[in-house]
C-alpha cells in the first residue's frame, strides 16, 4: 500500500482543524518558518500542503501578510439562501425556529463536552456582550457581539456540521431582520432579559448541567422569537404610518 505523502499528511492536520472551527475563518497562520518547527516537517512540503489547501479554497495567501484562513467558508451556502430570503416574508423566524432547535443541542453538548478553554472562551464573549450591550455602541456591533457569545457556545459543541451550519444560519438572520434592527436596541427591556437568559445558560454549562443548558437556550430563543414578531409588527405600523402621512399630507396637494 502506497505511504500517503508527507505534504497530504499536513494538509489534512490543517483541514480538520479548519472542519472543527480550532483554526476560525479569517485566522491566520504561523509564519511558514514557525509553522514548519511545530509540526516538524520541511518547509517545501508545508508549503505544498498550504497550496493544496488554496487549491480548495480553504486558505489564502495576502502579498507581504501571511496566510489565512478563507473569510467566507459558509458563503457557497449562505450567500444564495440569503439572496432567496430577503424576498420571502417572514424569513427570520423561520430561521429562528430552526434556532431555537440546533441552538438547544449545542447549548446540551458544550454543558458536556466543553473544554476549559471553552468554558473560558464562553466566560469571556458573555462578558464582552454585557459590555457591548450596555454602551452606545450601534445596533449591528451589538448584533455580532450577541453572536459572538452563541458561536461560543456552539463551538464548545464540538460538532463540526453544527459549527459551520450555524455560521451560515447567522448569516441569515443578519440579513433579515436589520431592517427593524435598531428597535430591539432601543428597548431596555427586550436587552435586560436576554442578557438574563443568556446568562442562565453560561451558568448551566459551567454546572455541566446539559438538561438545563439545553432548556435556557430553548427558553431564550423562543422569547427573542416572540419578541422580534412584536418589533416586526411594531416596524411595519410606523411604515404604513408613515406611509398614510406622506399619501395625506395637505401640504403636498395642489
Amino acid at each position: 500500500m502506497q505511504r500517503p505523502r508527507l505534504s497530504d499528511q499536513i494538509a489534512q492536520q490543517l483541514e480538520h482543524m479548519i472542519a472543527d472551527g480550532t483554526l476560525a475563518p479569517g485566522a491566520r497562520l504561523p509564519a511558514e518558518r514557525q509553522l514548519s518547527e511545530r509540526l516538524g516537517v520541511s518547509r517545501p512540503s508545508l508549503r505544498e500542503a498550504i497550496q493544496k489547501l488554496a487549491s480548495k479554497g480553504l486558505l489564502a495567501s495576502r502579498q507581504g501578510g501571511g496566510t489565512f484562513v478563507t473569510e467566507n467558508l459558509s458563503s457557497s451556502f449562505s450567500d444564495p439562501l440569503l439572496r432567496l430570503l430577503k424576498d420571502q416574508r417572514d424569513a427570520e423566524f423561520d430561521t429562528l425556529e430552526v434556532r431555537k432547535e440546533l441552538e438547544g443541542v449545542a447549548a446540551y453538548n458544550a454543558a458536556s463536552r466543553a473544554t476549559e478553554a471553552d468554558r473560558e472562551r464562553i466566560r469571556q464573549r458573555f462578558t464582552r456582550m454585557l459590555e457591548v450591550q450596555r454602551s452606545d455602541a450601534g445596533s449591528l456591533e451589538k448584533l455580532r457581539a450577541d453572536g459572538d457569545f452563541h458561536l461560543a457556545v456552539i463551538e464548545s459543541a464540538h460538532n463540526v456540521v453544527l459549527l459551520h451550519f450555524m455560521r451560515a444560519i447567522r448569516e441569515v438572520l443578519e440579513g433579515t431582520i436589520s431592517s427593524y434592527l435598531d428597535r430591539f436596541y432601543a428597548t431596555p427591556h427586550f436587552v435586560d432579559r436576554i442578557c438574563e437568559q443568556h446568562l442562565g445558560i453560561v451558568e448551566a454549562i459551567m454546572d455541566r448541567d446539559p438538561e438545563a443548558a439545553r432548556d435556557n437556550a430553548r427558553r431564550h430563543l423562543e422569547f427573542a422569537y416572540e419578541s422580534f414578531r412584536e418589533f416586526q409588527s411594531q416596524a411595519r405600523l410606523a411604515r404604513n404610518a408613515e406611509l398614510y402621512s406622506t399619501l395625506y399630507d395637505d401640504r403636498l396637494v395642489d
